[in-house]
């Protein structure tokens, strides 16, 4: 490869003298050509030492482990393991949360209707002491808001979410 590759040099730098003889900007290019083929030279030479040099066996033996190599451990170690549990445990519980919400995100959109807000009557005969009520909003926490301004509206008892989705729930109203 080497020769191939110096015929190909050969033949740039012919044609390069031929095209340019006498030019200025010719030389300048032939000059700055030969200071770069220089310096490949020079930095294969140094690829070449550097190679023999990891190649060679090393000759320090491992630091041994006593008691002051492994305080220092344990003082650098200590707090980034305390710190992993911490990630661990926080990690549980923030799964236990997601998990949670799928459920409640699944059993909603099982019970889902069409668009609601007609009173749901208990029986024929009394006055209706639970309503649907439909309610949209642009973000989940938004509509939990509206819930819980719902709840803080006198005379009602509890409300329950009966559906919901990305933009808008149901909600069960009861009365008190």
């Amino acid at each position: 490869m080497p020769d191939s590759f110096e015929t190909e040099e050969d033949a740039l730098l012919r044609r390069l003298r031929e095209g340019a003889s006498g030019d200025t900007a010719a030389r300048q290019l032939r000059r700055r050509y030969a200071q770069l083929r220089l310096d490949y030279e020079s930095l294969l030479e140094r690829l070449g030492d550097l190679e023999a040099r990891i190649a060679e066996p090393v000759g320090q033996a491992p630091v041994p482990i006593t008691a002051e190599t492994e305080s220092l451990s344990s003082s650098i170690l200590g707090p980034l393991l305390t710190l992993r549990d911490q990630y661990v445990e926080t990690l549980g519980g923030l799964q236990a949360l997601v998990s949670g919400i799928e459920g409640l995100a699944a059993g909603a959109f099982k019970g889902q209707r069409g668009p609601a807000s007609q009173p749901a009557p208990e029986s024929t005969t009394d006055v209706p002491r639970s309503y649907e009520v439909g309610a949209r909003a642009s973000s989940f926490p938004a509509l939990l808001a509206f819930e819980e301004k719902l709840a803080a509206v006198p005379g009602v008892g509890r409300v329950s979410i009966h559906a919901i989705d990305s933009d808008r729930a149901t909600f069960i109203v009861e009365l008190d």
